[in-house]
């Protein structure tokens, strides 16, 4: 492949990590759509369809794990104002320098990155957040390894 192409590449499968990171479901679905174009654009009819059912087991796993982790998470109340915290942190960080980003966000958002509840809330709480990080990595990792 040539350079511009494996830089495209990369910012497809970029794209794709940050849909499934920002989008949850809806994003696994969009970002399996997007590495279903590249498997059509990389491999004939035979291989296609190889590489396209570890792809669509892929996806309908990160489905279910992303409602059953939501779903534990949900019942702890934590979730909804943690991981809209961090995407905003991630979003101020992405545009400002990280001291000034944080100190916006404290003003902004007002929420602390660890709440004052109990160990396992804590922990459930950070569970879909680090999923949809981790599904996003697998993403990158597969598609990559679906161009070889």
């Amino acid at each position: 492949m040539e350079f511009i192409q494996l830089v495209l590449l990369e910012g497809v499968l970029l794209l794709s990590a940050g849909m499934i990171f920002f989008g949850g479901i809806w994003g696994i679905v969009a970002a399996t759509v997007a590495l279903s174009g590249i498997n059509v654009l990389c491999h004939d009819s035979t291989q296609f369809w190889y590489w396209e059912m570890i792809l669509l087991f892929g996806g309908t796993i990160g489905i279910v794990l992303l409602l059953a982790v939501g779903r534990i998470a949900n019942k702890s109340k934590v979730v909804q104002g943690l991981v809209g915290g961090l995407i905003s942190l991630v979003l101020f960080g992405a545009f400002i320098t990280p001291i000034a980003a944080i100190i916006l966000w404290a003003l902004v958002v007002g929420t602390g990155l660890i709440p004052k509840n109990n160990k396992s809330q804590v922990l459930w709480g950070f569970a879909p957040t680090v999923l949809r990080l981790v599904l996003g990595l697998v993403w990158v990792i597969y598609g990559n390894i679906l161009t070889l």
